[in-house]
Formats: structure tokens, sequence, C-alpha cells
């Protein structure tokens, strides 16, 4: 027999449900909870041949700690490790960390997903623990038998905090140059910006192009100076310098990474076409100039 005591009902609970699935999979699984005094909860599992344990209580004890415990680690690491205590806060990097999780986002320390999963690192870690007759707190399990585990957790959360602080970083950044845009007197009332990676080409309200020369002098010299992040001195600069009332953006890659640093800072200034219509615009403009 095995004992696993919970300090919170819910959770044996949980691992009960869990449990109860494996045991209409492959009959295997004998096991009972017993409720001792107010919270604390025993599961007794029953029968405990070493291929039970493999083959049935070791997966639902697994899918347990993935499903429901997982989240408690990321926030209790969030909190206690990196004293993260606005809620706000916490919910963001913990939604930071399930995108490194998932896989969602590029790993720039490791350069790839660690070829152990954590499922597998619980797992490790119950196969070299669980045998029959051993009795045990839920809690000091993961204390003490997870470490590898719990270290992928933590390399996460530094991954989510490190992505957190790069988008404050950035959020500041963008509010910045939008209060700069709000405070400026137009150069230009209207811009043409034609998107042709990785570049950007200006032309006035008439289609005829801006040099890059030109551009250059339309610079705020005080704005390269003043903003405490490095600003793209052959798009961003001009743009925020120019602080037209119109953009007429146009592109075929709206998910490219300036492009959306243009409408986040222009917002309802920005007007998106596709690369296709600024050649149409051309050549009715050429034909009305004749």
């Amino acid at each position: 027999m095995i004992e696993i005591y919970f300090e919170q009902a819910n959770d044996a609970e949980k691992l009960f449900c869990l449990l109860k699935e494996r045991q209409k999979k492959t009959m295997n699984l004998l096991f009972q909870a017993t409720y001792n005094g107010d919270s604390l909860v025993t599961i007794y599992i029953y029968d405990n041949t070493d291929q039970v344990i493999l083959s049935d209580l070791i997966p639902a004890m697994t899918k347990f700690i993935l499903r429901f415990i997982e989240d408690r680690l990321l926030l209790s690491i969030i909190s206690g490790t990196f004293y993260f205590q606005d809620k706000e806060e916490q919910h963001q990097i913990l939604q930071l960390a399930h995108s490194f999780l998932d896989g969602e986002r590029y790993d720039y320390r490791k350069g790839k997903q660690s070829s152990i999963s954590r499922e597998t690192l619980i797992a490790n870690a119950l196969q070299h623990f669980l045998k029959d007759g051993l009795s045990f707190s839920f809690s000091s399990f993961i204390t003490f038998r997870l470490k590898p585990y719990m270290e992928r957790l933590q390399h996460y959360v530094e991954l989510a905090i490190d992505e957190y602080k790069l988008e404050q970083e950035y959020q500041n950044f963008v509010q910045m140059l939008r209060d700069c845009v709000s405070s400026k007197k137009p150069k230009l009332s209207v811009i043409h910006l034609v998107h042709k990676p990785p570049s950007f080409l200006f032309f006035d309200e008439k289609l005829c192009e801006i040099t890059a020369s030109e551009l250059k002098q339309m610079i705020d010299r005080n704005l390269i100076i003043s903003q405490p992040m490095y600003i793209d001195s052959s798009i961003l600069a001009p743009l925020v310098s120019i602080a037209p009332n119109i953009i007429y953006l146009y592109t075929d890659d709206i998910d490219d990474g300036m492009i959306q640093t243009i409408q986040n800072v222009f917002q309802e200034r920005i007007f998106l076409c596709s690369q296709s219509d600024f050649a149409k615009y051309r050549a009715i403009g050429a034909k009305q100039d004749r």
C-alpha cells in the first residue's frame, strides 16, 4: 500500500478523479480516500506492483502535477523567488512563462527546447520514488524530489521576466513617441510610406519621393538625444519628427516589427494599404499631371 497525504482536500479530489480515469481504462488500480479532520486527506493506493505504479499511478500523478499544480509552482517562483507581488504583473509573467513552456517563444538562452520534457522529468522523479509500503506528504514530494523539474520552471520564469521587462520598456518607449508626436506641429500633413523590406520609402502628399538627405534634415536632434532607447534614424526618427496628420502605409507584411511599432505610435493617423495600391495611386497621379 502507498499512502499520500494532502494538505488541501481539493488537491486530493483532483488526483482521485484522475486515478478513476486510469482505473476505467486499465481496471488495475485499487484506491480509496479518507478525510482526517477538516482538511488533511489521505489517498491509499493498493495492489502496488511495479507494473501498476509505472502504467497507472505515475501517469495519473504526472498529469495531476502538470494540470493542477504547475501554475501554482510558477506563481510561487514569480512571487517568492523574484518578489513580484502585484497580481496583474504576476498574471502577465505567468502567461509569458506559458508561451515559453509551450514552445511558442524561442528559448534564446539555450537556443532550443530541452530534449527532456517536463512530463518526463516528473515521471522520472516518481519512478525513482514510488514503491509499495511508502507513506509521504505530497507537498514534501514537490519540495524535495522535483529539483530538475523546478529548475526547468525557474528557467522559464526567468525568460518570462526578461520578456516582461523588455515589453514594459517598449511600451514606455512607444508612449514617449506618442507624446512627442502629439506635441509637434506637422512639418508635412500627409506622408506616403512604402514598405520595401527591409527599408521604407517616404513620399509627400503629391507622391514625390523624399530623399534620405531631406529626411535627415527634418530629424529633430533633441528626439535622438532624449530617448533612452535606440530610435531608428532612417524610419522612426524622421517620421516622428515630421509628425504628419495622416500616414498612408503601404505594406504586404503587417506583422513586421517596425510596421507594428509605427502603428502603435501613430494609431488613428495610420491608414494601411497594400503595396499594389501605391502603384495604382502613382499611376493615377501621373495621368492627372499630363
